[in-house]
């Protein structure tokens, strides 16, 4: 099962970058066409890319960019008040930048399996 970021999130931050992008385009290039475009392939990675995936024995993370990713097993995944957790260690997936049919899905589907 993949969780995704929040197309919501996405969403905003798209148009936060045609913004500043069409703040540059009137004004002239300077440093605000950077973090435009900056923000425009944020956005489009939010759009694109899963924040994770579920599998029937581990947790992988991915990062935004890149190759990164982190890997739980799910033997050891537990949820305590709404929150993830690998043994001691909270699990850093930020549920407010997570789509919250996915979030819930995966909640359900760790506590599930825990009882």
């Amino acid at each position: 099962m993949k969780i995704r970021y929040s197309t919501g999130f996405a969403v905003f931050i798209l148009v936060a970058a045609a913004l500043v992008l069409g703040t540059s385009v009137l004004t002239g290039a300077s440093i605000n066409t950077f973090t435009g475009v900056i923000l425009l392939v944020v956005g489009i990675g939010y759009m694109v890319r899963p924040l994770a995936e579920l599998t029937a024995t581990e947790l992988t993370l991915f990062a935004l960019f890149g190759p990164l990713k982190k890997q739980y097993p799910v033997a050891q995944l537990r949820v305590v008040d709404g929150k993830i957790y690998s043994g001691d260690k909270k699990v850093r997936i930020p549920g407010w930048a997570t789509n919250s049919a996915d979030w819930r899905a995966l909640l359900e589907r760790l506590q599930g399996r825990a009882g």
